[in-house]
């Protein structure tokens, strides 16, 4: 039988042992599974547990191998989101672009059946003093109620062909209703048709030259203005140094910009030289102006024969003194060969009246 005494050491020794393992496992901390361990990659540093993942998809740009989870169509149904929130945090932009001719005839005022405007046109040319040639053109289509005066400029008589080839390619465009298509900016559609028509112009100036080395150089200026009369607009357009004014209220108003070195701020004998004009280049920049005609108002066109020749407050004073248009053009030529008449000059009259009132004759019926 054993002794006792070691019986009793044996089991205080293992008592002891069982209350020694306890007390160590009990002191030991919980694993809080794999995320609470910094992520070990091969032959790279160890990640922080608490960085967001955003922050890290940010850091890196992603590579081939990575997968992208497939766009979401943001026209799907399914994709909509629902709150005022989200829609302006989270709502993908989208941009649509559709390369299919625009009409922009609904930004213009609805027209009407009747005219509210009548316009009337005196036009007239004259050589000058100075040169040997008349390189002005105008043309006054009534029937459009379009009107254009052109100025050219060449070696020889090759200003005197580009303006009537910018004239005539305007008003052939307006008579056929042929304006070719365009890849410019949509625009109100009579102003459309008057920018393409003197594109068109400017395509077969530049054709000339290239043909006929005698042209080589040409080019022209031109003001037109189109009226529409059913909703009282008329559409202006100008490149080069031609002129539209506009009588209104006793107050003369240019309402084109020159397109010469000295309205760019050049000073000096070279301030008149053109720095835009029809015919030169492939393409021709135009600037077209929108206005609303009142009864009672005149337009002045003109080539810079007048403008250069006389004053803005003696045009203003004939305008104001001579009311019949045809003896009002004469007038301002006079008075610009008075003033040296070192240019062609040319000018156009038009006279907005109110439509109302005025009534059209028919011709009986069966009369030709």
């Amino acid at each position: 039988m054993p002794d006792p005494h070691v019986v009793y050491v044996v089991t205080a020794v293992v008592v002891l042992g069982l209350v020694a393992w306890v007390v160590v496992v009990l002191s030991r901390p919980v694993k809080e599974g794999p995320q609470a361990q910094p992520l070990q990659r091969a032959g790279g540093p160890a990640e922080a547990p608490d960085a967001p993942a955003a922050s890290a998809a940010t850091a890196r740009a992603p590579s081939a191998s990575r997968s992208t989870p497939p766009a979401t169509d943001p026209f799907d149904r399914k994709a909509r989101l629902d709150s005022h929130a989200e829609i302006q945090d989270n709502a993908p932009s989208v941009t649509v672009t559709a390369e299919v001719p625009v009409d922009v005839e609904e930004e213009e005022e609805p027209t009407g059946p009747n005219a509210l405007i009548l316009v009337t046109a005196v036009g007239r040319t004259d050589p000058g003093l100075k040169r040997k040639h008349n390189e002005d053109a105008y043309a006054t289509l009534e029937d459009h109620h379009l009107f254009v005066i052109a100025d050219g400029m060449g070696r020889h008589a090759a200003g005197e062909v580009a303006s009537q080839l910018c004239v005539d390619a305007i008003s052939e465009a307006f008579r056929t209703g042929a304006f070719g298509s365009s890849r410019q900016p949509p625009l109100p559609r009579r102003a459309s048709r008057l920018r393409a028509s003197i594109q068109l112009a400017n395509e077969r100036i530049l054709a000339a030259a290239q043909e006929n080395d005698a042209y080589a150089g040409m080019g022209t200026t031109v003001v037109a203005a189109y009226f529409s009369a059913n909703n009282q607009r008329v559409y202006i357009a100008n490149v080069g140094d031609s002129r539209c004014y506009r009588l209104r209220g006793g107050k003369l108003t240019q309402l084109t910009t020159d397109h010469t070195l000295g309205a760019a701020g050049i000073q000096g004998k070279s301030s008149s030289v053109l720095s835009r004009a029809v015919g030169i280049e492939e393409g021709v920049e135009i600037d077209i102006t929108m206005e609303s005609p009142l009864p009672g108002d005149i337009y002045l066109l003109c080539s810079d024969g007048l403008s250069r020749m006389v004053a803005d407050d003696v045009i203003l004073e004939t305008l104001q003194q001579v009311g019949d248009l045809e003896e009002a053009t004469k007038v301002l030529i006079d008075k610009a060969n008075q003033g040296g008449g070192r240019d062609n000059i040319t000018t156009i009259l038009v006279r907005v009246d109110d439509a109302k009132g005025v009534s059209v004759q028919l011709p009986a019926a069966g009369a030709r």
